[in-house]
C-alpha cells in the first residue's frame, strides 16, 4: 500500500519535529478519513527501519480500533513482529518488537512490557491533560520501569477535549506541541471526503434549560428535554419523510431509553432498524454491525458507540437527536458520514438540535487555551490568532499587528431546530468592497514554521484584511507567493526569503479589495487596480 502525498508529508513533519525537540511528546492532528491507521503503520515501520532496536507500543481504547490498526500495519509492514495485548480479543502476547494493546487491558501491567522507545496513542484526545486516568498511569509506570526517555505520539482528528481546550494546554498536559496537521478543509478540497449537506428540520429539541458540566450537557437533564413522546414521534416522522431515498442511516440519541424509543418509533413506521449501545454484548454488536454493512438493516440508532472505531463508508444520512457542546463529539459524529463510497456524492445531515448553530461549521472548529483566573495570570487577556501577542480581554485591535478581533457570536439555546451550515463552504458569502488607503508589510513568525510575509490592507484607520506570503515554504504556498509577487513586481525576481522581500521596493498598491467577511477571518477574493494596471 502506498501513502498519499499528504500522508508522507505529515510523517516527514513528525520526523522534523523530533529532530527539533530532543524531548517532549507531539500531536498528529489528522482529520477523519485522512488515513491515521496507515500513517501510524508507516511511522512504526520507518522508526524500526531507521533505528532497528526500536520497540513500539500501539495504544487504543477499544478492540475495533486495535483490529483496524493491526490490519493496516500488516498491509504496510508485512514482516512486522506484532504482539496483541487485549482481553477483549483474548490475547496477551508479550516480547514482540511491536505490541498493540487496548488501554483497559494493559494499563496496570507496565512491568510486563519491558523496554519501549515509542508509544503510538490513537484517539489521543481521550488522554487527560492532568496526571490522572489509565493512559497517564501507564505512561508514568513505564517511565518508572526504566523507560525514562520514552516518546509518545498522539494521533487524533480533534486535538482538544470537552470544552474545546487544546490537549497541549496546562501545566500537567502530556503533549507539548502539534507536529503536523491534515485538515478537514484540505481533505474536502482534494476530494478525499464526502461533504455533509444540511437538510431543514421542523421538530425542535429545546436545550435552553439544560445544565452543563465538564464542557457538555448533563445527560439526565438532556434526556429529559429530548426523550419526549411527541418529540420522538415528530422527529421520526421527519426522518422517514426526509431520508426515504437514502441508503444507510445513522441516528445519535442521548440515553439507552431514548434510543429504544426512537428505534420503536422507526420500526412502527416500517424501517429496518436496530439499537446499538456501548453496553451491547460484543457478539450481538458485531452481528448488528454485520447486518448493517450488508444492508439488511437500514438504520442504526446508537448511543455513544458509533463514533471512533466505527466505519461504514456508505452512510449517507445522519440524524442528530443528541445535542452536544463538545466539539470533539460533534466532529466524531459528523465524520461517520464523510467517508467516500461508490455511488455516494454527499451525506445528508438532519440536526434536530441547535448544535450546528452553536459549534459549526465543523471544518473551522479549532481548539482554544483554558481560561485563567486573575490570581493565576493577572488581568484577563486574549491571544491574537495572527501574531500570538497577548491583548487585554476587551481589545478590538491587536496592539502588535493591528488584527481586528471579530465580535463574538452569541447563540441562544432555545426551541429552534438547527438548519445551520455544517461546512464553511455552505455559508452565504458576505462580500464588501474596501478602498485601500495604504498597505503595510512585516515579518510573521510562528513556532516550528518558516517565517512568512504579512501583508496588511488598510482602509482609513483600520486593517480590513490580511494575507500571508510563504516564500520560505514549499509546494502550493510558495507558488502562491511567487504568483502574488510577479503580479506586483513584473521586473523583479521572486525573493526566496522574507528578508529579501522586505528589502525590495514596496509593491504596487491596489485601489480597492473585495473581501468575503462570512468566515472567521476576512478573505480577499479580488483586487481592483487603478487604470487596469
Amino acid at each position: 500500500m502506498e501513502l498519499r502525498d499528504y500522508q508522507s508529508a505529515a510523517i516527514d513533519q513528525l520526523w522534523a519535529w523530533f529532530l527539533r525537540h530532543p524531548d517532549g511528546h507531539p500531536v498528529m492532528d489528522c482529520c477523519v478519513s485522512s488515513g491515521k491507521s496507515l500513517m501510524i503503520a508507516s511511522t512504526i515501520q520507518r522508526a524500526i527501519t531507521e533505528y532497528p532496536e526500536t520497540r513500539v507500543l500501539m495504544l487504543v481504547h477499544q478492540k475495533e480500533l486495535l483490529v483496524q490498526n493491526r490490519d493496516k500495519l500488516q498491509a504496510i509492514y508485512p514482516d512486522a513482529d506484532i504482539g496483541i495485548y487485549s482481553a477483549a480479543l483474548g490475547f496477551k502476547q508479550l516480547n514482540h518488537r511491536i505490541t498493540l494493546a487496548t488501554i483497559g487491558s494493559v494499563y496496570k501491567h507496565a512491568h510486563l512490557l519491558g523496554r519501549l522507545n515509542l508509544i503510538m496513542a490513537d484517539e489521543a484526545h481521550l488522554i487527560s491533560t492532568k496526571a490522572i486516568g489509565m493512559w497517564r498511569t501507564l505512561i508514568a509506570d513505564l517511565k518508572r520501569y526504566g523507560n525514562a526517555g520514552i516518546r509518545v505520539v498522539g494521533w487524533t482528528g480533534s486535538p482538544f477535549r470537552n470544552g474545546g481546550i487544546f490537549i497541549t494546554a496546562g501545566e500537567q498536559a502530556l503533549f507539548t506541541g502539534i507536529a503536523a496537521r491534515v485538515s478537514m478543509s484540505d481533505m474536502l478540497k482534494a476530494g478525499y471526503l464526502t461533504p455533509l449537506v444540511p437538510v431543514p428540520t421542523v421538530t425542535k429539541i429545546d436545550t435552553s434549560q439544560v445544565k452543563t458540566a465538564a464542557g457538555d450537557y448533563v445527560i439526565n437533564a438532556l434526556a429529559a428535554a429530548s426523550d419526549k413522546t411527541e418529540l420522538v414521534n415528530a422527529a421520526c416522522d421527519e426522518i422517514v419523510r426526509i431520508a426515504h431515498d437514502r441508503r444507510r442511516w445513522l441516528i445519535f440519541c442521548v440515553t439507552v431509553e431514548h434510543a429504544q424509543h426512537v428505534n420503536d418509533a422507526l420500526q412502527a413506521r416500517g424501517v429496518a432498524s436496530a439499537v446499538v449501545l456501548g453496553s451491547t454484548p460484543s457478539a450481538d454488536r458485531d452481528a448488528i454491525f454485520a447486518n448493517y454493512q450488508a444492508d439488511k438493516l437500514r438504520c442504526l440508532v446508537n448511543v455513544g458507540c458509533a463514533t471512533t472505531g466505527f466505519d461504514s463508508p456508505p452512510i449517507d444520512f445522519i440524524a442528530l437527536l443528541r445535542a452536544t457542546k463538545s466539539p470533539t463529539l460533534l466532529i466524531q459524529m459528523c465524520g461517520r458520514g464523510m467517508r467516500l463510497a461508490t455511488g455516494k456524492t454527499e451525506c445528508w445531515f438532519a440536526d434536530f438540535t441547535d448544535t450546528m448553530a452553536s459549534l459549526g461549521p465543523i471544518d473551522t472548529i479549532t481548539g482554544k487555551l483554558p481560561r485563567t483566573t486573575n490570581d493565576q495570570q493577572g488581568a484577563p487577556f486574549k491571544l491574537c490568532p495572527e501574531c500570538g501577542s497577548q491583548n487585554s480581554a476587551g481589545a478590538a485591535l491587536c496592539l502588535d499587528c493591528g488584527f481586528e478581533f471579530p465580535q463574538p457570536e452569541r447563540i441562544k439555546h432555545g426551541a429552534v431546530a438547527s438548519n445551520a451550515p455544517i461546512l464553511s463552504s455552505q455559508i452565504v458569502p458576505k462580500v464588501i468592497r474596501h478602498p485601500v488607503s495604504r498597505v503595510t508589510y512585516h515579518r510573521h513568525s510562528k513556532p516550528e514554521k518558516p517565517d512568512s510575509l504579512c501583508v496588511s490592507y488598510w482602509s482609513g484607520p483600520r486593517v480590513v484584511a490580511r494575507e500571508y506570503l510563504c516564500f520560505e515554504h514549499r509546494g502550493w504556498a510558495a507558488a502562491k507567493a511567487a504568483q502574488w509577487w510577479t503580479r506586483r513586481h513584473a521586473d523583479s525576481e521572486v525573493p526566496a526569503t522574507v528578508t529579501a522581500a522586505l528589502a525590495n521596493p514596496a509593491p504596487k498598491t491596489p485601489a480597492a479589495i473585495i473581501v468575503n467577511t462570512s468566515g472567521k477571518y476576512p478573505e480577499i477574493i479580488a483586487f481592483e487596480w487603478e487604470n487596469n494596471q
